[in-house]
């Protein structure tokens, strides 16, 4: 059992079953709400990516606070960084943004990559047209890139950029530079 800030994660032999448990320190009714809407999000952008294109598990099942996912064999990224996995990775992001959805946590941990690339854990998602939202996606994965696999990381970035071509590339590499140069110290 693995256990998330939001979640339970039972990895079995052909399934992921992810569960969000009460929080007992939250009114009860407001607990139910957040956990089931939490939940019917996480569901709805699975299925939204999956109809664009995007690689993600597959739903099996669902109910109120519970998903059961395909299981997809593999590393994560994080795990096992490989540059040339980026191209994927940029192809994947891109369809998922092109559909109106952003990740919300868009890290290597959350990227398998075996045959095929995977994006994984939705928990944060949204269905959102923002250029800031889309732009946050990339700062966190930038980062993530730059602090977890700095020998890689101009070789990765360039390779997930080659494949990250929305019609709003543009715009959201510009809004990544606001979102890069409002942390930093003049």
């Amino acid at each position: 059992m693995i256990q998330g800030a939001e979640a339970e994660v039972e990895i079995k032999k052909n399934s992921v079953i992810k569960e969000r448990p009460e929080k007992k320190y939250r009114h009860q009714e407001l607990d139910n709400r957040i956990r089931k809407q939490r939940t019917q999000q996480e569901l709805s952008s699975l299925k939204k990516a999956r109809r664009n294109g995007v690689n993600v598990p597959k739903v099996e099942q669902s109910s109120d606070y519970i998903l059961e996912l395909e299981k997809i064999d593999g590393k994560t990224l994080e795990e096992d960084f490989r540059p040339e996995k980026m191209i994927s990775v940029g192809n994947n992001v891109q369809k998922l943004h092109e559909s109106g959805l952003v990740h919300g946590d868009l890290t290597t941990k959350n990227i398998i990559a075996d045959e095929k690339v995977f994006l994984i854990d939705f928990g944060l998602s949204a269905d959102s047209p923002s250029t800031e939202d889309r732009a946050i996606d990339l700062h966190l994965l930038k980062q993530m890139l730059e602090s977890s696999h700095p020998e890689y990381f101009e070789d990765a970035w360039e390779r997930f950029l080659e494949n990250y071509r929305p019609e709003f590339r543009k715009k959201v590499l510009e809004r990544l530079e606001e979102v890069e140069n409002r942390g930093r110290y003049k």
